[in-house]
């Protein structure tokens, strides 16, 4: 952050500590997830593939991984029986990603058991509204990642 003399000023308190809460609240999805039987960057990803199933460039776009990275998760969900390569009709070095229904019965599993974590904290904090406004933050993430990717596009055509 910047001051309008162009100097640094020092970040708000209250947001130092809310990106410190999150980071401890990714740690505990982490290992929910793993309780699941899914590391946090499957999990995600199985997430992406749920919503839509997608070609493998699109997905690592989307997912913010690197190819390679998204090779490897791929690879060992495919171990896992939870994901499927699909050829997509008319391209034939495109592959679309699909779940299985092991990897939707799994995702719904950790879901489920995410869920209750953050239901306990919720909970726990006794603060109405905290779920809502935490969807609307996914609005505003969903939001920016389409505005990023339709640069992207827009910059490669």
């Amino acid at each position: 952050m910047t001051d309008h003399d162009g100097g640094a000023t020092a970040p708000a308190p209250d947001l130092v500590r809310a990106g410190r809460i999150l980071a401890r609240l990714a740690r505990i999805i982490e290992n929910v997830t793993q309780d699941a039987g899914l590391s946090l960057p499957q999990y995600r990803l199985m997430v992406w593939v749920e919503r839509e199933p997608q070609r493998a460039g699109e997905l690592a776009s989307r997912s913010a991984v690197s190819r390679p990275t998204l090779t490897s998760l791929v690879n060992g969900l495919e171990r896992q029986g939870f994901m499927v390569r699909v050829p997509v009709e008319g391209d034939r070095r495109g592959i679309r990603l699909e779940l299985t229904p092991e990897g939707q019965a799994a995702l719904a599993a950790a879901d489920a058991r995410v869920a209750e974590r953050v239901g306990e904290l919720l909970d726990a904090a006794g603060t109405p509204g905290l779920a809502e406004a935490l969807r609307a933050v996914g609005a505003v993430l969903d939001r920016e990642l389409e505005e990023r990717l339709a640069a992207q596009a827009a910059e490669s055509a």
